[in-house]
């Protein structure tokens, strides 16, 4: 069964962490936005050796039929919102009314029209070799993907970086190894262009993970989408900025339900 957590009261926000990650990584973003919001964590199916997108997102589903939750926000970071993307295609909007997407392209790797792939220019033979070191070295592959997720030119804090390493030590390597597999061969550019509901894409200007402008094609592919850009954010804004962050979510919660 899939683990959740809940917290606070009022418009659902069910927010879905990323590869190698828990929910704990959102504690600081939760905290704040469980003022107003009735917050939801969804952990990714890390214990999985055969982890997919497509299970991933039926684990979800289930989460949201078990609370019987309506009219939800879903906010996925990284390869959180992958599994979001493919939620809505498969589910619908039935139970969720908006969507911010923090920090993802819909195709992770490049190709002749699409110049946004994750770290700039992950190819299949560069996302075997990622599965490969987190089979191989898990601390140490958990330590390079925090690191490299903080704004490029910084240097974060060293017990910051060993605690959410800590939190990735909680995925099995080989769940992690598949659901990136998995991850790489689906592109999302359709699915996430036919999107129906409003759209808020969160993107830090510094992020070595998406260093190219998919923020801007995105915000430019969905018909009244908004796109918040984090001057100071890599890959991390709701750790970088977190009051940044949080009034930014709130706010994109309130119009959208304004607009319901």
């Amino acid at each position: 069964m899939t683990a959740f957590h809940v917290r606070g009261s009022g418009t659902p926000l069910v927010m879905v962490p990323g590869l190698a990650a828990t929910g704990r990584f959102f504690s600081d973003a939760a905290a704040g936005l469980a003022d107003r919001h009735r917050v939801v964590t969804v952990e990714l199916p890390a214990r999985r050796p055969d982890a997919t997108v497509r299970g991933a997102a039926e684990e979800l589903a289930g989460v949201l039929d078990r609370l019987d939750l309506r009219g939800a926000v879903l906010l996925g970071w990284s390869l959180g919102a992958t599994v979001a993307y493919e939620y809505l295609d498969r589910f619908g909007t039935e139970r969720v009314t908006a969507l911010v997407s923090v920090e993802q392209s819909p195709r992770l790797t490049p190709a002749p029209d699409w110049p946004h792939a994750a770290f700039g220019s992950l190819d299949a033979a560069g996302a075997e070799e990622l599965g490969a070191a987190a089979l191989a070295e898990p601390a140490a592959f958990a330590e390079r993907l925090v690191r490299g997720s903080f704004a490029a030119g910084t240097e974060p804090e060293p017990g910051l970086v060993g605690a959410l390493a800590a939190e990735a030590l909680h995925w099995d390597p080989r769940a992690c190894a598949a659901l990136l597999a998995d991850a790489v061969r689906r592109d999302f550019r359709a699915c996430v262009a036919a999107l129906a509901l409003p759209v808020l894409f969160v993107h830090g200007a510094r992020s070595r993970v998406y260093p190219t402008g998919v923020g801007r094609w995105l915000a430019g592919a969905v018909p009244g989408a908004e796109l918040r850009v984090f001057e100071d954010s890599g890959h991390l804004p709701f750790i970088e900025e977190p009051r940044a962050f949080v009034r930014a979510v709130a706010d994109f919660v309130a119009r959208s339900a304004a607009h319901g």
